[in-house]
């Protein structure tokens, strides 16, 4: 199913590319109480925080008191003490900067989980995912720089920097360890850790026998269980040319069930120069922003791990290349190109809704 300007076009196998901006019920409202210092704000049952980078939402339904509270700060824990390449002291910065090129090195339960379903993206895609990419986004800077002082490398630095990538010099072993084939290689989890945060929030509403929940971590939703009217969950899709309030639409889950769904576009994290935008996502192949024609790709999946992954490698492969790679991970998707046209898989064809003013 397509649509261009907010009209319906034509069907094709089933994927959207949309941003996911706000989770959970569209009815709800808008997010607010985003508090870049970590602080929350309580609104009835849900609780807004700030971890991994990103604002933090998460609603629950018939749920034990102080479980919003434990949720929030499961996400936090997960990416201080495990995943963050970032902070010291969690299990992938210690590997980074411990490791001896060519030698094993044991990590934890929960990075050998993240690793290796991070790294069945990576072989799958043929490297449109890498988790090793950290270099060339380090010489890139795009996360840290401003308009005024960001600059274009020049193919030898993007060269010495591909260098000390590529996920093929990984191995993990079924014992728990990694062994990295290069020095000044660094592991990156940023383009799944998101989404690997739902799996393992979703873990513990399991647990605590919470009844129905709505959780979002940036781009990464999850919707769980079911209300308690049994109303569908709607997760907003942003519109990739307009601000980050402006929904395009919206896709609708029936009540009692599990899914996630993670978007990765080009407005995200960008620099414009001289004219052209420079966007965050990466192509190993070329060492310069992906460029596949589209703006923003959706995935929806049972596994918040690989729903975040396979937005990040469909958006590279583009729209032709990413339909095989969904169809191995029995995903879905949305993608919207650079001309604002969204393209549906079938599988979510009757799940997808234009918002009143893009109809």
């Amino acid at each position: 199913m397509r649509h261009k300007n907010g009209k319906k076009t034509a069907s094709v196998f089933g994927m959207l590319l949309l941003t996911v901006i706000l989770i959970g019920l569209y009815q709800r409202g808008r997010l607010h109480g985003d508090s870049r210092d970590g602080s929350q704000v309580t609104d009835g049952q849900t609780v807004y925080s700030f971890a991994m980078g990103t604002s933090v939402s998460v609603s629950l339904y018939d749920a034990p008191g102080g479980e919003e509270e434990k949720l929030a700060q499961a996400v936090k824990n997960l990416d201080e003490q495990e995943i963050s390449w970032r902070q010291e002291g969690s299990t992938l910065y210690r590997l980074n900067h411990s490791y001896t090129a060519g030698q094993e090195t044991m990590i934890s339960d929960t990075l050998y989980v993240a690793l290796t379903q991070a790294y069945n993206i990576c072989r799958d895609s043929e490297g449109a995912l890498d988790i090793t990419i950290r270099p060339l986004a380090n010489l890139w800077n795009i996360e840290s720089a401003t308009a005024e002082d960001f600059v274009i490398p020049d193919k030898s630095q993007i060269t010495t920097a591909l260098a000390k990538t590529g996920y093929e010099s990984v191995t993990i072993g079924e014992d728990k360890s990694v062994t990295l084939a290069k020095p000044g290689m660094i592991l990156d989890l940023g383009a799944v850790g998101k989404g690997f945060a739902l799996d393992v929030v979703q873990q513990i509403l399991k647990e605590d026998g919470v009844r129905g929940a709505t959780i979002s971590v940036g781009g990464s939703v999850l919707v769980y269980g079911e209300k308690k009217e049994g109303s569908a969950f709607r997760v907003g899709i942003r519109n990739p040319q307009g601000d980050a309030e402006d929904m395009i639409g919206y896709l609708e889950f029936a009540s009692d069930t599990n899914t996630c769904i993670s978007t990765s576009g080009d407005y995200e994290k960008y620099i414009e120069k001289d004219g052209t935008r420079y966007h965050h996502i990466l192509d190993r192949k070329t060492g310069y922003p992906a460029d596949s024609g589209l703006s923003s790709v959706t995935v929806v999946c049972q596994n918040g791990l690989y729903s975040d992954a396979l937005s990040t490698a469909c958006y590279v492969l583009g729209y032709e290349r990413a339909l095989m790679l969904l169809k191995k991970y029995k995903a879905e998707a949305v993608f919207i190109d650079s001309n604002n046209q969204i393209t549906v898989t079938d599988g979510l064809k009757d799940q997808f809704y234009l918002t009143q003013n893009n109809q």
